[in-house]
């Protein structure tokens, strides 16, 4: 099983190429790049050409030391605004350059939460709310095959929501029933649904999961913490990726913390950080 880490974790302190060099010298093999999900930037709006450019050649220095991108995470609004058709509209067609983005950075994964039409964490509208996500990521399962690549539908923390927890994200992506529509899994936002991260995987099994998102916190909050600072059970959730054959990328989503470290207390926290998801990626 290959370790990944949220690019963000090193580009964000040290750009893109010492970054994924200190990247791969820690030992990951990949990163989750996020680039994507925000949309109000000034490089999402960059002309298509400088977009696949830009993308480019973040791969190739990736390549230079080893490291890829195993996925990447699309366009997405806390608190929600695709309340309109023209706000979906919009979004669409930020999910569609995401899409491609991640074509061009050389990924097969688009992590994407669920449209939110009335509201971030309400139960409003159930049926309703459940049928404009059933077309809108149907129309956009028709551009992921376009790039080949396989968009993969997060479970959220958002407790009121129709389409939330792992078992209403599985059931979804059966009734889109497309082979470019899977699951990531993440493990915060399963402890916040009161949810452990190992029963989690059984039930999503094989052939739908295909990107995760790991970090851990107590169950009351999505704080991205570190693997071993919450109430997951980590060795449970190891066992459970190798029962089911997962053959993926162990991808987390959370990183050392603290702007005024020192370089050396930094990379002290980093490797520790490694040295733990590895210890995951071997339990059986």
């Amino acid at each position: 099983m290959k370790i990944g880490i949220e690019a963000a974790a090193y580009f964000r302190r040290f750009g893109v190429e010492k970054g994924s060099y200190l990247a791969r010298e820690h030992g990951y093999d990949c990163v989750d790049f996020g680039d994507l999900s925000e949309t109000e930037t000034e490089f999402f709006r960059l002309p298509e050409a400088e977009f696949e450019k830009r993308l480019v050649y973040i791969k190739d220095e990736m390549a230079k030391n080893g490291i890829y991108a195993s996925q990447t995470h699309g366009p997405w609004r806390h608190p929600a605004r695709d309340f309109t058709e023209e706000d979906r509209a919009e979004r669409f067609d930020a999910m569609s350059k995401g899409i491609r983005g991640t074509a061009y950075i050389g990924s097969e994964y688009f992590v994407i939460h669920t449209m939110m039409p009335f509201g971030t964490n309400t139960a409003d509208h159930p049926e309703e709310m459940k049928a404009i996500n059933f077309e809108y990521f149907n129309r956009l399962c028709d551009v992921a095959e376009q790039y080949g690549i396989t968009i993969c539908f997060e479970n959220l923390p958002f407790l009121n929501l129709p389409i939330n927890n792992c078992k209403q994200v599985l059931d979804f992506v059966k009734w889109i029933n497309r082979d470019c529509f899977k699951v990531c899994l993440d493990t915060g936002h399963a402890l916040v649904s009161s949810e452990q991260p190992g029963e989690a995987v059984r039930m999503i099994g094989k052939e739908y999961l295909r990107t995760l998102h790991v970090h851990d916190n107590d169950g009351t909050g999505d704080y991205h913490k570190l693997p071993g600072d919450g109430i997951a059970d980590w060795q449970d959730f190891g066992k459970a990726l190798h029962e089911i054959g997962f053959d993926g990328v162990l991808s987390l989503e959370t990183m050392v913390r603290g702007k005024d470290l020192s370089f050396e207390e930094w990379d002290k926290q980093a490797r520790e950080l490694y040295a733990t998801a590895k210890r995951i990626s071997e339990y059986k």
